[in-house]
């Protein structure tokens, strides 16, 4: 387990269930384990060990949340050369509908602009729904026959895109969601035994040889 992964209070703690484990050997070492003292240290190992996992699956779900995030490349043309070999992305813009996306500059024509894509996948699942809709609009209205096919053939591959994105990104927020609740609690359960362990030592610095 990387201790990177750990978060600064998950640390401090394993550092008080370390002091609280080597005790516990010595004690045994010495045949002075008690029950108490047998109790506190199995607790500091049952913690220690759930620290680790959470932090682990932490870890995990974070660094598949950044991947996913990830996953959309933007094709970006200049509106003038029509290049992209000279981009230089720049920034991200934020439009009328929340949605972002990428700013690029041309090298080659100093020309700024921010594509018409989203760069996530969560604006780009907003963003074909609301594709598909125009495009169904316009198959009501009278379309040159090439236009036409074109459109009827555009909208059954981007229901699929969405068909196939959804529960993707549907499972990583719940992913999110619950790995945020179990933050909240596991918060609370450090907290509390921190303060638990700290007087324990306070105990062990004022009564040695108990």
């Amino acid at each position: 387990m990387n201790q990177a992964e750990l978060k600064p209070n998950e640390r401090e703690l394993i550092k008080l269930i370390r002091f609280f484990s080597k005790r516990g050997d010595q004690l045994v070492a010495t045949g002075k384990l008690n029950e108490e003292h047998e109790q506190l240290t199995k607790a500091c190992q049952n913690l220690e060990t759930q620290l680790y996992r959470h932090a682990e699956n932490r870890a995990a779900i974070l660094d598949k949340r950044q991947r996913l995030e990830r996953i959309i490349e933007d094709k970006a043309q200049c509106p003038k050369c029509h290049q992209a070999d000279m981009l230089k992305k720049t920034g991200v813009a934020t439009n009328e509908y929340g949605w972002k996306s990428n700013t690029y500059r041309c090298r080659r024509c100093n020309t700024t602009f921010t594509w018409n894509r989203p760069n996530n996948p969560w604006h780009m699942v907003e963003f074909l729904e609301r594709y598909i809709q125009e495009l169904e609009q316009q198959l009501q209205t009278e379309q040159p026959e090439e236009m036409q096919q074109h459109i009827e053939g555009a909208i059954p591959q981007l229901q699929d895109s969405l068909f196939r994105l959804r529960p993707v990104l549907q499972t990583s927020d719940e992913e999110v969601a619950a790995l945020e609740q179990k933050e909240k609690e596991m918060g609370k359960l450090i907290h509390q035994f921190k303060n638990y362990l700290l007087i324990e030592k306070i105990k062990l610095d004022t009564y040695p040889d108990e």
